[in-house]
């Protein structure tokens, strides 16, 4: 019982590294465009340079895992990570702070790829969706915490504080892995990095639909999703006019109760109402919620609670997207989990990182381009998974 508490505890800091250390440097946004004597766009821009990091290097360690086990490209991605945050702390421009975040992203993508193949090492169908949805309860009180820390770092130390924490987080993990985590892959072996078992695996999952959809499905999600941190910063403590603490405590307020109640009602009602069901209402609650940003602007203007509200809504809809979606796309593929997870989480990662760079050059003195956003990402997903995977997985 102790072991597995110690996997779980391993499990939740790796699978929220990437996630964290995007989001505490959030209310630093404004701040660090201020220092460095660069507009904000450029700043903007290093979160989807992160992202871009990540969704390369996540295949990289996909095929690492599926021959040597994901406890060496965890060990290896760790390294980088912790090399690219030190980087950050020290950058003395704009330009040296880009090259930091891309070497943190191709560190942290090992943390982002594989955490998801352990969890597909250990659990298979509404069960990984089951657990997939208590371990979001767990994520809850790490995730939600990253700008309120942000906040505070940025306010009474630097902006620099916040990269030297990402460097501390990440040693932590990394002295968890060397020397308290054993391997949790059965199927990893050598022969697994030859190339036609790269190309067979891969064009397994590529020409497999439900796969195939579910990632595209991610994709656009996720980009909507990230396309928050990008402008929602700007918005809120540039044109709004909140601080960046009082940004990080309405963040973390908002994932929290969001995360509990929608992690909680869907661990509880995927067993009863089954994965597509939720995954419509997830998407559902995100469109609405694109709307309702958008109406606001024209009958409240730009204020926090016309933009706060939508976006909490948006935040609540997708908690009940990630877990079903992780479930339905990774199930079938229980032997070669390590590439499933990295193609997964490379689609998810792009999503952010392209759409990033998108919404880093949106207007941002209103809501409206955000909202459009929203709505038109979250519209193209449903579409999909309705005519592409949904078909298939009554087969």
């Amino acid at each position: 019982m102790r072991s597995k508490r110690l996997l779980i505890l391993i499990i939740v800091l790796v699978g929220c590294l990437s996630q964290f250390s995007s989001d505490i440097y959030a209310p630093a946004l404004p701040n660090i465009a201020h220092k460095l004597l660069t507009q904000i766009s450029l700043v903007q821009i290093s979160m989807a340079v992160y992202m871009l990091g990540i969704a390369v290097s996540i295949l990289i360690y996909g095929f690492i895992s599926e021959a040597l086990g994901r406890r060496t490209p965890l060990i290896i991605g760790l390294c980088i990570a912790t090399i690219g945050s030190i980087v950050c702390m020290f950058a003395n421009n704009i330009y040296i702070l880009i090259l930091g975040r891309l070497i943190q992203g191709l560190g942290f993508g090992a943390t982002a790829g594989l955490w998801r193949a352990i969890f597909r090492d250990l659990f298979s169908g509404k069960e990984l969706a089951k657990y997939g949805s208590y371990l979001t309860i767990f994520v809850t009180f790490i995730i939600p915490a990253a700008p309120v820390l942000g906040g505070y770092l940025q306010n009474y130390l630097s902006w620099r504080a916040i990269f030297a924490f990402i460097g501390v987080y990440a040693l932590f993990t990394l002295s968890l892995i060397i020397f308290a985590f054993k391997e949790t892959s059965v199927h990893h072996h050598p022969e697994h990095l030859r190339i036609a078992y790269i190309r067979s695996s891969f064009h397994n999952l590529l020409t497999n639909p439900i796969f195939s959809g579910t990632t595209i499905c991610t994709l656009l999600t996720y980009g909507a999703f990230f396309s928050w941190f990008v402008v929602g910063p700007v918005l809120l403590i540039n044109v709004v006019g909140i601080t960046p603490i009082e940004f990080g405590w309405l963040s973390a307020i908002a994932a929290g109760v969001a995360c509990i109640i929608g992690s909680i009602s869907n661990a509880k009602l995927v067993s009863r109402f089954g994965i597509p069901n939720m995954l419509r209402f997830g998407w559902g609650l995100m469109l609405l919620s694109g709307i309702s940003l958008f109406i606001c602007k024209f009958i409240f203007g730009v204020n926090l609670w016309s933009i706060f509200l939508p976006a909490t809504a948006f935040y609540f809809g997708s908690i009940f997207i990630w877990p079903n979606i992780f479930a339905t796309a990774m199930t079938p593929f229980a032997k070669n989990a390590g590439y499933a997870g990295s193609a997964y989480g490379f689609m998810q990662m792009i999503g952010g990182g392209v759409i990033g760079l998108i919404a880093a050059h949106l207007p941002t003195e209103t809501q409206v381009p955000l909202a459009i956003m929203f709505i038109v990402l979250v519209a193209v997903a449903w579409l999909v998974f309705e005519k592409v995977v949904k078909p298939h997985m009554s087969l």
